[in-house]
């Protein structure tokens, strides 16, 4: 076998999650293995991008992370790498809101210019797989994962203020604002019930007690531990299906019964009844809240389920794994 070059992964944002919690971190894991990385994070301009793709004759393979490419950048990239992966846990050939039909061309564009220069493909969920294996790519499906030893794991007893636990970011925060009503709901019925909020922004009501924690990765951890419940409300829209749930994943990791409504992900996640509820109405959203807020015992029956499914599913240890069988196949290509 010829010596192992160096694998160049072009990402959007190294602080970001979706880096952080994809490819990040398995870094050191993977350079265990004798694999060398080059992080890049992709240039603001058109011209810098183009200098950076050039490069790619130069790597073993390059892993693009889940900006879609350029027409002309695609192509030179599949003229000059080896070996190309695309790599995304979020439907970004749709856009979030309206635009107009000339901007979705282009994005379309964009999206199918990017499918054509990927070798393989690493999709956070069977929607997002899906939208490439219609394009004839090879896919495989690696949910976002974590590192249980991160989390510790909640103790469940019984409470005078039991509490609901929200993990996001802004751009979210609405999927937690629509379900507000439905908590609101519950809080009339269930005395000293409270929601956490962990985000850089938070919701208000005058009906139930928040309490806001700002996100930091050093706190996060901690903060889930102080709720009792971990929710994931999520809207039926071609954005959100293509969500990979991984609040819900942190709520299990946690050792939190989830309630979380059964869009996307969420419903391949969620055991229904096992380690959470799928709740799709106001209604049902109500009635989950106060099941699982007046009862300790399912809490934490429905807890410890998560916990374990995560050990048995969502680890990096799962994820490192699915890496090496991907890049060893390269090597195995060129011996």
């Amino acid at each position: 076998m010829e010596t192992r070059k160096p694998i160049l992964v072009i990402t959007i944002d190294q602080t970001e999650a979706a880096f952080r919690l994809r490819l990040g971190i398995l870094r050191d894991l993977l350079m265990a293995d004798g694999y060398l990385f080059d992080f890049q994070t992709r240039p603001s301009d058109f011209s810098s991008r183009r200098k950076l793709i050039a490069t790619a004759d130069q790597y073993d393979a390059v892993i693009v992370q889940r900006k879609l490419l350029d027409p002309s950048h695609a192509r030179l990239l599949r003229r000059r790498a080896r070996f190309v992966f695309f790599d995304l846990d979020d439907a970004v050939m749709v856009q979030r809101r309206k635009i107009s039909r000339w901007s979705q061309w282009l994005k379309n564009r964009r999206f199918r210019a990017t499918a054509r220069a990927a070798d393989h493909v690493v999709a956070g969920n069977e929607y997002l797989a899906e939208q490439f294996r219609a394009l004839g790519r090879p896919v495989t499906v690696l949910p976002t994962v974590v590192d249980p030893s991160h989390y510790r794991v909640k103790v469940h007893g019984a409470t005078s203020s039991p509490a609901l636990v929200w993990i996001g970011s802004k751009s979210t925060l609405p999927y937690l604002q629509q379900a507000m009503p439905a908590i609101e709901a519950a809080a009339a019925r269930v005395p000293g019930l409270r929601l956490i909020t962990i985000a850089n922004d938070t919701v208000h009501s005058d009906k139930v007690a928040i309490e806001h924690r700002p996100w930091s990765e050093a706190s996060e951890a901690a903060d889930l531990q102080l709720g009792d419940i971990g929710i994931a409300p999520t809207p039926i829209d071609p954005w959100s299906i293509g969500k990979s749930g991984f609040k819900i994943i942190q709520y299990m990791a946690t050792g939190l019964p989830v309630i979380a409504s059964p869009v996307g992900a969420n419903s391949a996640i969620v055991s229904a009844g096992v380690t959470g509820i799928l709740a799709e109405t106001s209604a049902e959203w109500t009635e989950a809240i106060m099941q699982l807020a007046t009862d300790a015992s399912l809490r934490s029956a429905m807890g410890s389920a998560g916990r374990q499914t995560v050990h048995e599913q969502y680890t990096v240890a799962r994820a490192r794994e699915a890496w090496l069988a991907l890049l060893r196949g390269i090597d195995r290509k060129s011996s």
